[in-house]
Formats: structure tokens, C-alpha cells, sequence
């Protein structure tokens, strides 16, 4: 079994701080929703976020990113043939756990709204039985507690250039399959600290740097050929 966790990844709801700043409350008017309905979302918050100096805000409100990435993992193979387990571990230490099931919207404004409900803690009639929510859960405690993977492998531009297929062959020599694969869901910076000591590796694929959704497809294309 292998498992996917989209680390530090930008999808929150509005945080308190910001809720009665003139750009969110723009923003709830032109939608229509209070500012607890509404996801941090940088493309409409952007000026609350500096202007409040929320703690790495370029590291925030990109939930199209994690949604891009949800939809790239779950449509796979591997995932359908339930061989890989995805987690979505979020910057404010929320995790979502993806069951085997789950058909996630295609639609992004059908997924902000699941995602706000989820996060909002009501029940959906659209997937929330097969995503679990879980509050006040760290990525050493996702790791260590719940994965408890033999392997952990992170993907950074920062990390030792490799080719994918090097990567797998070089690592099942002395451990079976049972890896975690960690990948950033945010759109600027790099992993922090913490979640570096956490990985026994961390590779770059490409001398380019990718969206974090194509480095998901490449590595579990690549998992599928290894077998």
C-alpha cells in the first residue's frame, strides 16, 4: 500500500482574523455566504492577508491547488484498485483522510462547497461520509501515528535531483512497498523544517519547478509501471 499526503496544504476556511476585513466581506456580499461559509482564497483575500500579515500567507489560500491534486490522485488506477491511501494534511494541522470510495466533484465550486461543509463539520449529501475530518493532527502525528510508513519520500525543487524510476528502484532494496509520498499543496515557499526531518529523502524530479499536481501524476504513473 502506498500513501499520499499533500503536506502544508492551502485549503482553510476564512480564519477569524480576517473575517471582517472590507475585501472578505466584498467578497461574502457578491456571494452571497457569511465569512464562515467562505475558503481563504488568496485570488479575493489577497489584501486582507497581507495587509494582516497572517503567519506565511504566500503559503495560503490556494485550495484550487489541492483540489487539482484530489482529483490527479483519486482518477488513478492505483487508487481505484485500492493501493494507495491519500491524506490531505493541511497548514493549521487539519487532516482529511480520502476513503477508498470516494468520487470526488470534478466541479471546483462543487468541491468548495463539500470542502466548507466538511471543514464547517456538517454532514453532505456529496462525499463527506467518505472523507474524514480530524482536527489538531500534526504531520509527525499523521506519520508516525497514522501512516506509520517503513519510507518516507518527499518531492521538493530543493531536493537531490533523481529520476522517478531511480527513486523506486533504489529504495525497495532494503524496504518493501509500503512508502509515503510527500508532496507540497501549496503554491510558493518549501516544505518546512519540520516536515523535512520527517522524510528519510527528498527528491526533484525535474530541473524545472512543477505544479505539484504533475509531480503526483508522474510518481503514481511510475508506482503503477513498477508494480
Amino acid at each position: 500500500m502506498y500513501s499520499l499526503v499533500i503536506v502544508e496544504a492551502a485549503i482553510e476556511l476564512v480564519p477569524q482574523t480576517l473575517r471582517n476585513h472590507p475585501s472578505v466581506k466584498n467578497h461574502c456580499k457578491r456571494v452571497g455566504r457569511d465569512s464562515s461559509e467562505i475558503l481563504l482564497d488568496i485570488s479575493y483575500h489577497h489584501r486582507a492577508m497581507v495587509e494582516q500579515n497572517i503567519k506565511q500567507w504566500w503559503k495560503r489560500g490556494r485550495p484550487d491547488i489541492v483540489h487539482f491534486d484530489l482529483v490527479e490522485a483519486l482518477s488513478t488506477p492505483l487508487f481505484k484498485e485500492k493501493k494507495l491511501q491519500v491524506y490531505v494534511s493541511t497548514f493549521d494541522n487539519k487532516l482529511l483522510i480520502m476513503h477508498q470510495d470516494l468520487r470526488l466533484p470534478k466541479n471546483y465550486l462543487r468541491f468548495e462547497r463539500l470542502m466548507i461543509s466538511i471543514f464547517n463539520k456538517h454532514r453532505s449529501k456529496e462525499g463527506s461520509d467518505l472523507i474524514e475530518f480530524r482536527e489538531n493532527v500534526s504531520f509527525t502525528d499523521l506519520v508516525q501515528k497514522i501512516i506509520k510508513p517503513q519510507l518516507v519520500l518527499g518531492f521538493s525543487v530543493t531536493g537531490t535531483r533523481t529520476k522517478l524510476s531511480d527513486i523506486l528502484h533504489n529504495n525497495e532494496s532494503n524496504y518493501s512497498k509500503d512508502y509515503c509520498f510527500v508532496v507540497g499543496g501549496f503554491q510558493r515557499g518549501h516544505f518546512s523544517e519540520s516536515i523535512t526531518r520527517l522524510c528519510n529523502s527528498v527528491y526533484s524530479i525535474s530541473p524545472f519547478s512543477l505544479e505539484s499536481h504533475v509531480v503526483i501524476a508522474r510518481l503514481l504513473y511510475e508506482c503503477e509501471n513498477y508494480g
